[in-house]
């Protein structure tokens, strides 16, 4: 029993570092992006006019091109793993035909109605702003023609383990942002960067075709009479609005942070993106690894070892997550200082984004379990589930926005976020009895031991960050160093043998690297 326990721990770690390694490089790219666009933009109308259409495609992207994954990735994976390859390649052309059509439809929209859209999602801007936005929406529509299709293309590469050809779209699609910053942004402004994203958009799905080297040429198909297909196109609305109800709750902060002062989207944003940099580096690792899996392990009906995974995952999450979080929390300033400060981004910026990344951070465990389960509906292709999940965190969300942020500003929008996340994940785990049973057993007295040396270690971490240097990059290095250690060494004094397996298994890792 240890032996299979153990075995499927050095999977799911496995699993994960591989596609940590791959990830890493596009994690830096993006965060080298945003720091080049605070030093460009700081936090004026021009970075919010810029972040809020950022925003816009935040809610469309993952509605369609996750919401598509998310409903096509079990049929693909389902299958492949019966032996039906040729079915699972007609179906490929049929999403693929379906779902170019619907982007093109989606592009006119946005060049017809891109002032409208603007004036819904950011009431609070000045009109001259709004004309700004509405402009670079026009300019940016036509990326989704391609973003839409390597999504398709990404849930088949991962279906085949392929997950450096899904992964290195992410890197590819951040660079024409870099160099239209570096070189145009001086001369041509802020618009020049909306034409990097359509670029952006083309080289997302041109770099993950060299990779598709199984025998697959896309054929154009408009012939809708497919089981699976039709199943899916009945699924697809549930999929739509329980990964747009997601989006929007960010978005539903932005709406709100415009009728702040200037700058407040900036800030949301760069918070935001900094904490999808420190913890989505794990929990999107271990999501992307681990879904294809779970819809094999669901349709071979393979229940017992799906419980393991899922118990597992969340283990690991509370033994990285937690003390990430924690953190996040004590060295907030410093974080956003070491990051942003330079350029535009002033000490005002620095102050504006740290109170938002801080309460942010409280939600990050929630969120990232919340994932994995939702990833178990999906492959048991329960769509109803998360939708209704989705819909009740919409819901509690812009009730808290309401009330948090006449108390607490645009902190309160980030703390309605990461308390909805609570909510919703505990709504979420009663659902789940209905698939699979966690067997919690002392899981709970567990995590009360992961708090404290949590705790423990980021505190001792602050002091011994605020004790030698004067440099502030010297100091996070020295704290975060003395961190892990302390950490490490008291989870294993307590007996958390989870961190000591993890530890070996990393060296090992690397010495087989």
């Amino acid at each position: 029993m240890m032996n299979k326990q153990t075995s499927i721990n050095n999977r799911i770690i496995h699993g994960t570092l591989v596609i940590i390694l791959i990830s890493l490089s596009a994690k830096i790219i993006a965060f080298v992006k945003e720091a080049l666009l605070a030093n460009y933009l700081g936090t004026t109308e021009k970075s919010d006019a810029y972040y809020m259409v950022s925003s816009i495609q935040q809610v469309l992207y993952p509605m369609l091109s996750v919401g598509i994954w998310k409903v096509f990735l079990p049929v693909y994976k389902k299958n492949l793993a019966q032996g039906k390859s040729r079915e699972a390649n007609e179906i490929s052309n049929k999403v693929i035909t379906f779902f170019y059509l619907v982007s093109i439809l989606l592009v006119l929209f946005l060049y017809l109605f891109a002032k409208e859209i603007v004036s819904v999602c950011a009431p609070g801007f000045d009109e001259k702003t709004k004309i700004l936005c509405a402009e670079l929406v026009r300019i940016s529509a036509p990326m989704y023609m391609f973003i839409v299709v390597a999504a398709i293309y990404a849930a088949m590469l991962q279906c085949y383990n392929k997950f450096l050809g899904s992964q290195i779209r992410e890197i590819i699609t951040h660079i024409p942002t870099i160099v239209f910053l570096i070189f145009w942004y001086p001369k041509y402004g802020v618009r020049s960067l909306a034409y990097a994203l359509i670029i952006g958009g083309v080289l997302r799905l041109v770099v993950e075709l060299p990779f598709v080297d199984w025998g697959y040429k896309y054929k154009v198909d408009f012939r809708i009479k497919n089981e699976s297909f039709l199943k899916m196109l009945k699924q697809l609305p549930a999929a739509l609005i329980s990964e747009g109800a997601t989006q929007i709750n960010l978005l539903v902060d932005k709406i709100m942070g415009s009728t702040f002062s200037a700058g407040t989207i900036s800030g949301l944003n760069y918070a935001n993106k900094l904490v999808n940099v420190i913890s989505g580096l794990l929990s999107s690792a271990i999501a992307t690894a681990i879904y294809p899996q779970m819809a094999e392990l669901v349709a071979l009906k393979k229940n017992q070892e799906l419980e393991k995974i899922i118990s597992h995952i969340i283990k690991l999450f509370c033994i990285v997550i937690i003390p990430i979080s924690t953190a996040c929390i004590l060295f907030s300033n410093k974080l956003i200082e070491a990051v942003y400060k330079r350029g535009n981004f002033d000490e005002q910026s620095v102050k504006l984004t740290a109170g938002i990344f801080a309460c942010y951070s409280i939600g990050l465990l929630f969120i990232a379990c919340s994932e994995i389960i939702n990833n178990v509906f999906y492959a048991e292709e329960d769509l109803k589930t998360p939708m209704y999940i989705s819909m009740i965190n919409l819901l509690v969300n812009v009730t808290l926005n309401i009330v948090l942020s006449l108390h607490y500003g645009v902190n309160g929008l980030a703390m309605a976020t990461s308390i909805t996340a609570i909510v919703t994940f505990v709504l979420r785990l009663i659902w789940l009895k209905k698939i699979v049973v966690i067997k919690w057993g002392k899981i709970y007295f567990w995590i009360l031991k992961i708090i404290l040396i949590s705790g423990i270690s980021c505190g001792l971490a602050y002091f011994l960050g605020n004790c030698f240097f004067e440099n502030i990059y010297v100091n996070l290095v020295i704290a975060t160093v003395g961190g892990i250690g302390i950490y490490v060494l008291l989870g294993i004094l307590l007996g958390i043998t989870e961190i000591k397996s993890m530890i070996k298994y990393l060296l090992k890792f690397v010495k087989r690297s």
